[in-house]
């Protein structure tokens, strides 16, 4: 019996100088934050560094109460700009060097908390990897570095994408950089396709309407201007009338009405066939089928107005035709409509602070995401003097949405602009990432991204016969005194 007791007593004894070995936390000291053009700052950079450091404590990590007690301090800071916030941190080691950074935003107060949260797993998944590593273990990467560091293992590299869209299995191989365009652009739709897989592309400036041959290169073939009044919001084709060329369909806002206007190419010229029409236009193609021309109107008091018509040509006239319902938060360029394998019909939309709506056939919220989708620059303003006092603003800013489009495959392709920040009424975004979906009944599945780019995407298309996204991103922004640039850029998703 006592010699029971007593290899118990070893057996105990080795545990309890194991743990520190093998469970020891990291003391993590997260320092007071930084705050910039916020109210109140005195008393955010004490809530903000009690939150993060709450949050960051668990099994791996634990607060010390001092920076001279800690492995790791945390710095981080708090920034404003109008509605928009960005928490952005960085984490030392004892030598300084830097072990993880981390940064999360968000859209108003509601965001700032879940936003605090995942900063906290963001930093704390990044000090238990750097930890875990072999060369990274308490006695080496927390401590000063010793006079004879061991020699370090060769490590394979690490396997480079060689393809545009990032799932499971290979898909795309090739990206087509085209001409860049002098000019900051702001939408793009197909024309026609033309012999050896070169496509017309009309292009849409701020005050322009270009056709342009796209083959190995852009050549453009056409141009018109709009008058100075107009403020050109959207482009989109469908041939209406039937004769195997396109039309080219302007929504164009002039004051606080919509006075849209259609073009077409003929002997090498654009013309105007239809101007000052009462609608928004959108191309869309529900369900994955042939891709059609919706329309949606303008009210006095509020900005979509209206069921979604199809708009067909009767005559010399447009009608529509064939209203479609669209349940709550939906409008004309937020949404699409998908079906599963048994038809039933599934309407996506695009919230206004980001998120994708999946809504049944009697208007029931299914499911929502968890991340922001979409994310656009343009917009038209509207008077409200109505509502001068609250917002301080005398006219109401309206941003529009990115397409979605729905394959024949039934997966779902939704863009993503990243790198967001609010100036005034302004938006801008810098990179953009491209994503697919598919609904497994409960909620979507991702099916692919393409790699994430540096340049804010302005419009896309897809063509679903080639398996192409043709994508129109901004290179450079307009300044008081540049025009910007854009690029087209197409990727071939295999």
């Amino acid at each position: 019996m006592k010699k029971i007791t007593t290899c118990l007593s070893v057996l105990f004894s080795l545990f309890l100088t194991a743990v520190p070995v093998f469970a020891e936390a990291i003391p993590v000291h997260v320092n007071e934050f930084t705050v910039n053009g916020a109210p109140e700052r005195a008393d955010l950079k004490g809530t903000l560094q009690m939150l993060l450091a709450s949050r960051l404590s668990n099994g791996a990590v634990s607060t010390a109460g001092s920076q001279g007690t800690a492995e790791i301090a945390v710095d981080c800071s708090y920034t404003q700009l109008g509605k928009v916030f960005s928490l952005d941190a960085v984490a030392r080691d004892r030598a300084g060097n830097v072990v993880a950074r981390a940064f999360e935003q968000g859209g108003g107060e509601d965001d700032l908390i879940p936003a605090v949260t995942k900063l906290a797993q963001k930093l704390n998944d990044e000090m238990v990897r750097v930890r875990s590593t072999p060369s990274a273990g308490k006695n080496v990467a927390f401590a000063q570095p010793s006079s004879s560091p061991p020699r370090a293992e060769p490590q394979p590299a690490a396997p480079v994408p060689s393809s545009d869209i990032i799932r499971v299995e290979p898909a795309a191989k090739n990206s087509v950089n085209l001409s860049r365009l002098a000019v900051a652009l702001v939408g793009v739709a197909p024309g026609r396709t033309l012999a050896k897989g070169a496509r017309e592309l009309y292009l849409l400036g701020e005050h322009s309407l270009s056709l342009y041959h796209q083959d190995a290169d852009l050549k453009m073939i056409a141009e018109a201007t709009f008058d100075i009044n107009d403020k050109p919001i959207g482009i989109d084709t469908a041939d209406l009338d039937g004769d195997g060329t396109p039309e080219a369909y302007v929504t164009i806002v002039r004051g606080d009405l919509l006075s849209s206007q259609v073009w077409l190419e003929k002997d090498g010229r654009l013309q105007k066939v239809a101007e000052k029409l009462p609608y928004y236009f959108r191309a869309l193609a529900l369900d994955g089928g042939a891709r059609k021309l919706y329309v949606q109107q303008m009210g006095t008091d509020t900005d979509f107005y209206g069921d979604i018509h199809e708009l067909v040509i009767k005559g010399s006239s447009y009608e529509m035709r064939n209203p479609l319902k669209l349940p709550r938060f939906a409008n004309l360029y937020n949404f699409n409509r998908f079906s599963d394998a048994t038809g039933k019909h599934y309407t996506l939309v695009i919230h206004e602070d980001g998120y994708l709506l999946v809504y049944s056939e009697t208007g029931e919220e299914l499911w929502r995401s968890s991340d922001k989708f979409g994310g656009s620059e343009i917009y038209l303003k509207r008077q409200d003097l109505a509502n001068i006092r609250t917002t301080g603003n005398e006219y109401r800013w309206i941003f529009l949405e990115q397409r979605i489009f729905v394959t024949p495959q039934n997966e779902i392709i939704v863009p993503k602009n990243l790198g967001f920040f609010v100036f005034g009424n302004n938006r801008s975004y810098k990179k953009n990432t491209v994503y697919a979906f598919a609904w497994n009944g409960s909620t979507l599945d991702e099916k692919w991204h393409t790699k994430e780019s540096q340049n804010y995407l302005a419009d896309y298309d897809y063509d679903s016969v080639r398996k192409e996204l043709i994508l129109l991103e901004v290179v450079k922004k307009k300044g008081l005194l540049e025009n910007g640039a854009s690029t087209i850029v197409v990727k071939k998703v295999e």
